[in-house]
C-alpha cells in the first residue's frame, strides 16, 4: 500500500493529539501508518517539522468551522460571538496535547517553529478583534485593541481551568459570563472614554505574521511564496486536469497580485478556490496577510 505525505500527517495528527509530542515517536508514527521510519523522514526531516505542519494544519481545520459558523443563518451578533466561544474552548480541549501544552515543549525554541507560532498567534489577533468589531460596532474602535488583549487573557484564563481544573464548567455558561463581563467593560470604555493603551502598533508583529522587519522586501517575500507554491503545486496529488486548473488560478494571482490596482474581487476568489487545497493553505493565507496589510 502507497502512503502519501498526508497519511503521515493524519497518523501524527492521531498521536499527537491522543499521547502529546513527547510521548509520540517518529517510530510511532511510523508504525500506525505501516511503513518503515526511514519513509517518514522523506516527507519530514525531524519530529519537530512534523509537528509544526500537525499544528498549522490543526489551527487551519478550527478556523474552517469557525468560517462554518459564521455563515449559520439566524443568529445575532451576540449569539454567535457565544458559539464562536464555545467552539474554540471545545476544539482546544479535544486538542490540547497539539493547542495548549506547546508552550511547555521544546519545541517552542525551534527557530522553524517560532515564524509559524508568530502567524497562528497573528491570524487570532485580527480574528478577534473582527468578532469584537461585529458584536460592539465601531464605538469600540478606539479602544480595540486594549479589548482584544483583554479578551485574549480571559479566554487563556478560562481555557485553563476548563482543561485541568474544573471540567465541570459549563462551556455555555462560561461563554456567557465572558460576554456579559465584556458589555461591562465596553459600556464603562464608551462612557468614561479613558485613553486607550494599546495601539495596532503593539500588536503589528503578529498581525504581519513576523514580516514587520521585512516591509521593504515584498517582492522578496511574495517570490519565496510563490516558489514554495509552484513546487507544492508539482506534487500535489491530484488528476492533471486539476492541477492544469490550479496552476493557472496561480499563474493569475502571481500576475494580479504585483499589479498597481489588482482586481480584488477575482483575486480573492482565486485565493479562496486554491485554500481549499489543504497544502496550499498555509501559503494563501501569507498571501491574503500581505495583500489587506499593505506590505
Amino acid at each position: 500500500m502507497s502512503v502519501t505525505r498526508e497519511d503521515v500527517v493524519k497518523s501524527a495528527v492521531r498521536l499527537f493529539k491522543e499521547r502529546g509530542f513527547l510521548s509520540t515517536t517518529i517510530q510511532d508514527i511510523a508504525e500506525d501508518c505501516g511503513i518503515a521510519k526511514g519513509s517518514v523522514y522523506k516527507y519530514f526531516p525531524s519530529k519537530e517539522d512534523l509537528f509544526s505542519e500537525v499544528f498549522d494544519q490543526c489551527h487551519n481545520d478550527y478556523f474552517d468551522q469557525v468560517d462554518e459558523l459564521t455563515r449559520l443563518p439566524g443568529l445575532l451578533p451576540e449569539e454567535q460571538f457565544v458559539q464562536q466561544i464555545i467552539l474554540r474552548f471545545r476544539y482546544f480541549i479535544e486538542y490540547k496535547h497539539i493547542l495548549v501544552e506547546f508552550t511547555e515543549l521544546p519545541i517552542q525554541q525551534d527557530p522553524k517553529f517560532q515564524p509559524l507560532r508568530h502567524k497562528v498567534r497573528g491570524r487570532l489577533i485580527r480574528w478577534h478583534s473582527e468578532c469584537l468589531l461585529h458584536v460592539y460596532g465601531d464605538k469600540i474602535n478606539p479602544y480595540l485593541w486594549d479589548l482584544v488583549s483583554i479578551y485574549r487573557a480571559i479566554l487563556k484564563e478560562y481555557l485553563f481551568w476548563i482543561v485541568y481544573e474544573e471540567k465541570s464548567l459549563s462551556l455555555e455558561e462560561t461563554a456567557m459570563f465572558i460576554l456579559d463581563k465584556l458589555d461591562v467593560l465596553v459600556k464603562h470604555l464608551v462612557a468614561s472614554d479613558p485613553k486607550p493603551l494599546l495601539k495596532q502598533a503593539s500588536f503589528e508583529r503578529y498581525l504581519s505574521w513576523g514580516l514587520a522587519d521585512r516591509q521593504g522586501e515584498r517582492e522578496q517575500i511574495l517570490t519565496e511564496i510563490f516558489l514554495e507554491m509552484d513546487s507544492t503545486l508539482n506534487v500535489l496529488p491530484a488528476g492533471a486536469e486539476h492541477r492544469s486548473e490550479l496552476k493557472g488560478l496561480y499563474h493569475f494571482i502571481q500576475t494580479e497580485v504585483r499589479k498597481a490596482e489588482p482586481n480584488l474581487p477575482l483575486l480573492q476568489a482565486s485565493l479562496y478556490y486554491l485554500e481549499r487545497e489543504k497544502r496550499l493553505k498555509s501559503l494563501v493565507i501569507q498571501l491574503r496577510n500581505i495583500i489587506h496589510s499593505g506590505i
